[in-house]
């Protein structure tokens, strides 16, 4: 949010988002797990939703932030938007490398900025991204560009340029655009319950089988007859046995992925016992390892780079040449899953296509995660996380009445599009024991995050209204919202649901006159004057440390915790400390590199310990010596040849 306000909760119950999603790819990995184990154990998750909501800050308020520097991140963190000259607005990230083409348009508009095309530097300052100073000068000129220009004008002066950037857009306009429309990203179902159609987003999971049938959800009681308490789970009796600690193992993917997204989603795999070959290239390094770290770069230093891939394999290839692609070919017969995130049809240029890929291994399955996929006109541009959330009318549904539109200060489809992923590739697998086929799965981000706003975009179909920024607050809960504590930016959260809860709010606050107040007197008036009751409680908690607040209100039984920050996470919640883990990297092992535990466990285990992200290019030699089976003057050869680089 703004620091002028608040810190603000995301659009459409992220926390519940994020949880249910690590359930489904959980769910995913222990029916794998049964199904290929002696007895067929069953297993029991056990799933924080602190945990799996952290899931989503690796980058933006990654450990070793705190564990290097000492320093919680700040607000408003990767979610601004720009107003253009017409009123509309729009988001970009300026890419270092390609200033040649950034700056003839600052030129053209009469912004003055005094750099030069070899000025990528500017990107970064002291030992991090300036991102993380929230003073990237390329995007303050990006501001002052946008107010000059329209916003079609903005958008193609970037595409040609080659950087990325996309439209941050409301529901009206989404009925609008060209995109959405080729997309098919919405759809009316009959729901007899309410005696009218409704308007559902597409199933993110569609790819794996397309389309997936949306059914209207039943009325109590409807389908109890059809699911009897009784029924045998599929695939036969379970019988005794115990959840292999590594479920995935025995599945093999070479995986094309970089950045974010699609990393975190092999990371998971990985985890779980996947063997996961990030194919990588010296030439042209994963934006993730050229990071800064201390004031130098360090390729296997980088703290999302080493949290993004925990317990894969580094094989590094020059894809450029053709005995680097023939190495591909020759590995793909070996593998179950082949994965990549670039944008559409990039994997084809490259010269691997699906229908080449099949007729080597009929069986594999091929992943696609494009920002943008399909036929729509956006689908060969750069896109990021940030700006796949404006795109997706989210920014438009986050924040409070009156302010500009701001998404959650995370890359929030970087976060939600891996859960997807393995839930994708598992379902893939599954499918193909039953019918031997391989498949290729196109699973647009940009698809998948306007899926997540489904109830939101539902009742906008409905009333033909965008739905309002809510700030903090909640239809079912008053109050509900983020107020004031002693200290600098300090908070409490707190949510109140029904009469019986706020009698005992009331009474911990010691107002309990309040319950009895004709304005305050039940949720209607609550919600009716609601800026007076935030008032009252604002001045309640403000003089008060934000830890004694809420231990004192959930002692009273209601939901309240402080807002918590990086140091907070990392050294004063006792259930939460654990989470993190501690890797050094063989290259640099006088650096210690905090990373984040898995947010999927298995009740009754101890802490998940996670393999450190590999040294760039570590695993050459295994891979293409015991993998491909090639001799030790042929490796050397390859190395001299500069093929392997």
């Amino acid at each position: 949010g703004d620091p002028a306000d608040p810190p603000t909760q995301g659009a459409a119950y992220p926390a519940h988002t994020m949880t249910g999603l690590t359930v489904a790819s959980s769910t995913m990995i222990a029916l794998h797990g049964r199904d290929h184990a002696p007895g067929r154990p069953g297993a029991q998750l056990d799933i924080s939703m602190q945990e799996a909501v952290s899931f989503q800050l690796v980058q933006t308020s990654n450990p070793s932030n705190w564990l290097w520097r000492r320093e919680s991140p700040r607000r408003p963190g990767l979610s601004q938007a720009m107003r253009c000259r017409d009123g509309r607005w729009v988001g970009c990230n300026v890419m270092g490398n390609r200033l040649d083409t950034f700056l003839p348009l600052l030129d053209a508009a009469g912004v003055e900025h005094g750099l030069t095309p070899d000025d990528w530097q500017v990107l970064h300052q002291g030992d991090r991204p300036t991102w993380q100073f929230l003073e990237n000068p390329l995007h303050h000129l990006a501001i002052e560009l946008a107010a000059r220009v329209t916003r079609d004008e903005f958008l193609q002066g970037l595409w040609d340029g080659g950087h990325a950037a996309l439209p941050t857009m409301d529901f009206p306009e989404m009925v609008e655009s060209e995109h959405f429309r080729s997309a098919g990203q919405f759809h009316d179902v009959e729901a007899p319950a309410v005696g009218r159609p409704l308007s559902f987003s597409r199933s993110p999971l569609d790819p794996v089988q397309s389309p997936l049938p949306i059914q209207p959800a039943p009325r109590i009681g409807e389908r109890a007859a059809d699911s009897p308490a009784a029924a045998a789970p599929s695939g036969g009796a379970q019988t005794n046995g115990a959840m292999p600690r590594m479920p995935l193992e025995g599945i093999r993917v070479l995986d094309f992925c970089w950045v974010a997204a699609g990393p975190l989603g092999t990371r998971i795999l990985a985890n779980f016992g996947a063997e996961v070959i990030k194919v990588e290239s010296g030439m042209r390094i994963d934006p993730v390892r050229n990071q800064p770290v201390g004031g130098e770069y360090h390729p296997d230093l980088p703290d999302l780079f080493n949290d993004a891939n925990t317990g894969k394999k580094s094989l590094t290839l020059d894809l450029t040449t053709e005995r680097g692609k023939e190495l591909i070919w020759e590995l793909v017969p070996k593998v179950d899953v082949v994965s990549n995130n670039f944008a559409a049809g990039a994997l084809t240029r490259m010269g691997f296509p699906y229908q080449k890929l099949r007729e080597v291994n009929p069986s594999v399955i091929l992943l696609h995660l494009p920002g943008v996929g399909g036929d729509s006109p956006w689908a060969p541009r750069r896109t990021l996380g940030n700006l796949l959330m404006a795109a997706s009318g989210m920014n438009f549904l986050t924040g409070f009445p009156g302010r500009e539109p701001r998404g959650m200060g995370v890359a929030y489809p970087d976060f939600t599009t891996p859960h997807l992923t393995v839930a994708s590739v598992l379902s893939a697998l599954r499918a193909r024991e039953r019918d031997g086929k391989g498949r290729e799965i196109e699973l647009s981000q940009l698809s998948a995050a306007t899926a997540l706003l489904g109830a939101q975009w539902m009742r906008f179909a409905h009333t033909g209204e965008q739905p309002p920024r809510p700030g903090n607050r909640d239809p079912n809960h008053c109050p509900h919202g983020v107020y004031p504590a002693a200290g600098d930016d300090e908070w409490v959260a707190l949510a109140v649901a029904g009469d019986d809860e706020w009698a005992a709010f009331a009474q911990a606050i010691g107002r309990p006159d309040l319950v009895a107040a004709p304005e305050f007197a039940t949720h209607e008036a609550r919600k009716a004057n609601e800026d007076a009751l935030d008032a009252i409680i604002s001045a309640w908690t403000a003089p008060q440390d934000r830890w004694a607040v809420a231990e004192r209100l959930q002692a009273a039984g209601v939901a309240a915790n402080a807002v918590e920050n990086l140091r907070d996470m990392m050294e004063i919640d006792e259930g939460f400390r654990d989470h993190y883990q501690f890797v050094r990297q063989p290259s640099a092992p006088d650096v210690e590199i905090a990373i984040d535990g898995e947010p999927i466990r298995f009740a009754g285990e101890e802490r998940r310990v996670l393999q450190r992200a590999p040294v760039l290019g570590e695993h050459n030699e295994p891979i293409l010596r015991d993998l491909l089976g090639l001799s030790q003057s042929e490796f050397d050869a390859l190395v001299v040849e500069g093929v392997v680089a």
